[in-house]
């Protein structure tokens, strides 16, 4: 789970953890105890203050994983697609936590400039 700054504007940005894996084709994952969750949801953990204190607030993005067809046919075996696709996956997730915080960080030092300078 990468923890970033997502860039929202010139004046804000919030810090945000993104869970990135894990990813599961029937949208749910179980552990060695039978608990299960639902992975097909996308969530994020925002990093706030309330009264002063540090806290974090729990946002869920829902979408519904599809059904695959009876009459879908991969040419490739799904674990070599997925193999191809995880690695390009994850390279894009990371690229783009890395451009939020760096927009951020610009966005930041801009300010900081302009209220110096003024």
């Amino acid at each position: 789970d990468p923890l970033y700054t997502k860039f929202v504007s010139l004046v804000k940005s919030d810090p945000v953890i993104h869970t990135l894996l894990p990813l599961s084709p029937k949208g749910e994952i179980c552990d060695v105890n039978g608990v299960c969750i639902d992975a097909a949801e996308d969530e994020f953990f925002r990093l706030t203050t309330k009264e002063g204190k540090l806290t974090v607030e729990r946002d869920v993005v829902r979408t519904k994983t599809p059904e695959f067809s009876a009459i879908l046919q991969f040419e490739q075996d799904p674990v070599q697609i997925l193999d191809a696709l995880l690695p390009l996956y994850l390279n894009s997730q990371i690229l783009r936590a890395l451009q939020e915080s760096l927009a951020s960080e610009l966005a930041a030092r801009m300010s900081a400039m302009s209220n110096a300078a003024a």
